[in-house]
């Protein structure tokens, strides 16, 4: 009993630093700053791709998303799809973080040159999303590619 004693003490120690939210605490509760943006996410390739069984291109429409300064347009992708309760997944961590998934369509599921790709006020970003920072009234537009962005308006020219 005694050398159980220290193990029940940590666990009630850690057990009552923790805080577990419901699904519906955590979708519910927004961070407000001080500046807003507006976001779209469409994915209208997708629905166009052969074979797709997507059938509604607009995942979301002028959402108004709150941030502080120093946020960057992947902030208000995060945000914008917690308040709105719409599936987003990302690989990396800080300025790294690479978007993989939003609304379950990911990168590679309509070919090898699917993705999504962003634009700030008409203009692609020349960096990653999370490190492009906005500015108050910027606007976010994600959009699908299916091919690199070409049939998107953002084609590369590797020659």
């Amino acid at each position: 009993m005694k050398k159980l004693l220290p193990v029940l003490l940590l666990v009630v120690f850690v057990l009552s630093g923790c805080s577990v939210k419901s699904a519906d605490d955590y979708y519910n509760s927004s961070e407000s700053g001080e500046y807003t943006a507006t976001i779209s996410v469409n994915c209208q390739t997708a629905v166009d791709y052969e074979g797709s069984d997507r059938d509604n291109a607009e995942i979301l429409t002028d959402y108004t998303v709150s941030f502080d300064e120093g946020d960057s347009v992947f902030d208000a992708l995060k945000n914008a799809c917690k308040e709105n309760k719409i599936q987003f997944e990302y690989d990396g961590s800080g300025t790294s973080a690479y978007v993989t998934g939003i609304d379950y369509l990911y990168g590679g599921d309509c070919g090898d040159l699917s993705g999504w790709q962003y634009r700030v006020n008409g203009e692609f970003g020349n960096v990653g999303c999370a490190e492009y920072e906005l500015n108050d009234g910027d606007i976010v537009e994600w959009l699908y590619t299916c091919d690199f962005g070409a049939d998107i308006g953002n084609a590369y020219d590797f020659e």
